[in-house]
C-alpha cells in the first residue's frame, strides 16, 4: 500500500494527455534512437507491464512514446542518510532494507531481471556495449542499470566489482544527501569528495562503471572532475540559471539541485555529457516551453555532443507529461529551430554513442 500511495501522490504529470505530433515529427521520432539516461520506475513499482497505471512509464507507454534504452536506477537510502523513510517503502515493495546496502541494491536488480524475464523479449537487459547494437532497431526497450548514491558500496570499495558483475554501468557518488564517498548539493554538509571518493572513483573507473555526478555538490564537482580520466555523466539536471529557488522548509531545492553556471562550464571543458530532466520543479514550470528553455540553455552551455535526455521520469518529482510525450518533446525542440542532427543527438544518439564505448 505504501509503494502504491507513494507513487501516485510523487510521479504525477501536470497534463493528462501527450501534446498533439504532426505526423512527419512522429515518424522521425520513431526513427531515432531514442534514450533516456535515468528512470526510477524500479524504485517504485512490483510490475512494468501494467499498462496507463500510475506514474510515468510501463512497457506500454515506453512503447508508445518511442523509447529505446533507458538507465533503470535504484538507490538504497532516501531520503537522509541513515534511509529513515526509505525502509517502509523498501518493505511495502516487498524488499527486505535491513542488511548492507549493496544486499538491497542487488535486489531491486533481481527485479529488474524478473521484469526482463517476463516480459516476452519487450524489456532487454543491457549489461555491456555488445547488447546495445540492436538499440532502436526493434520493438523492445532495451534497459541499463545504473545505481544513485555512493551509500551502495558500504564503505567497502570491492563492492565495486560486485556492482559491475550484477551489470552496473553507472552510479552517482551522490544522491539527495551526503555519502562516504561525497557531499550532495542537497546534503547536510554539501562537501567536497571524500579520501574514499577519491579511491572510488579511480576504482570505477578501472571497473568500467561510468562516473555520474547528478545530485553531486559544488564541491565536489569541482574536485572529481579534474581526477576523471575517461568519459562522464550528469546523468538528469536542470540548471539555476533558468530555475534556482530557494526553500525555507528543506534542503532539497531547485538552487541546491540544478546545476550552477561554473559547474556547467566545467563539465562542458572537460567532455561530460548532461543529461537535462523533465522535472516541473527543476525546468522551472509544468509547460513544455520550461523544458524546451533548459535544451536550450544545455545546447548553448555544452554544444550539440555535450547534451542528452535524462528526464528522471519515475523519480519521486511531477513531471510535465509521461512518457508518452517524448514525441512531443522532439517536435518542441524542432519547432525551437534546433535541426534534426542536433534533436536526433539530443533524444538517444549522444547517450548511445557514451554507452556503447
Amino acid at each position: 500500500m505504501i509503494d502504491r500511495l507513494a507513487d501516485r501522490a510523487l510521479n504525477r504529470t501536470a497534463r493528462r494527455s501527450s501534446p498533439a505530433v504532426r505526423p512527419e515529427i512522429a515518424a522521425f521520432h520513431a526513427g531515432l534512437p531514442v534514450v533516456d539516461l535515468v528512470v526510477g520506475s524500479v524504485l517504485f513499482r512490483r510490475r512494468l507491464d501494467r499498462p496507463n497505471g500510475p506514474g510515468h512509464l510501463d512497457l506500454a507507454r515506453a512503447r508508445a512514446g518511442g523509447l529505446d534504452l533507458a538507465g533503470f536506477t535504484v538507490a538504497t537510502r532516501f531520503p537522509d542518510r541513515r534511509g529513515t523513510l526509505s525502509a517502509p517503502h523498501f518493505a511495502a515493495l516487498g524488499v527486505r532494507p535491513l542488511g548492507p546496502p549493496i544486499d538491497l541494491a542487488e535486489a531491486l536488480v533481481h527485479r529488474l531481471e524478473g521484469w526482463a524475464t517476463s516480459s516476452g523479449g519487450r524489456l532487454v537487459l543491457a549489461r555491456d556495449a555488445a547488447d546495445l547494437e540492436d538499440v532502436g532497431r526493434d520493438e523492445a526497450l532495451r534497459a541499463f542499470i545504473g545505481v544513485q548514491g555512493g551509500q551502495v558500496l558500504g564503505g567497502d570499495l570491492r563492492n565495486v566489482a560486485r556492482l559491475r558483475r550484477l551489470g552496473v554501468r553507472m552510479l552517482a557518488v551522490a544522491h539527495v544527501m551526503d555519502s562516504d564517498l561525497a557531499g550532495s548539493g542537497s546534503g547536510r554538509r554539501a562537501a567536497g569528495l571524500t579520501g574514499l571518493g577519491r579511491e572510488a572513483i579511480a576504482e570505477l573507473e578501472t571497473q568500467g562503471i561510468l562516473v555520474d555526478l547528478a545530485h553531486a555538490s559544488a564541491a565536489t564537482i569541482r574536485q572529481a572532475v579534474p581526477r576523471l580520466r575517461r568519459p562522464f555523466v550528469v546523468s538528469h539536471t536542470g540548471f539555476t540559471a533558468l530555475a534556482g529557488g530557494t526553500s525555507r522548509w528543506r534542503r532539497y531545492s531547485p538552487a541546491t539541485r540544478n546545476l550552477a553556471a561554473p559547474e556547467v562550464r566545467l563539465v562542458a571543458e572537460a567532455g561530460g555529457l548532461v543529461g537535462v530532466t523533465l522535472a516541473t520543479a527543476l525546468v522551472g514550470d509544468a509547460s513544455l516551453d520550461a523544458v524546451v528553455r533548459s535544451f536550450a540553455y544545455a545546447l548553448e552551455a555544452l554544444g550539440p555532443a555535450g547534451v542528452a535526455l535524462g528526464s528522471d521520469f519515475d523519480g519521486a518529482l511531477p513531471m510535465p507529461f509521461d512518457v508518452t510525450g517524448l514525441p512531443a518533446l522532439t517536435q518542441a525542440l524542432l519547432d525551437a529551430g534546433f535541426g534534426r542532427e542536433t534533436v536526433a543527438a539530443v533524444m538517444g544518439g549522444n547517450a548511445l554513442r557514451l554507452l556503447r564505448t
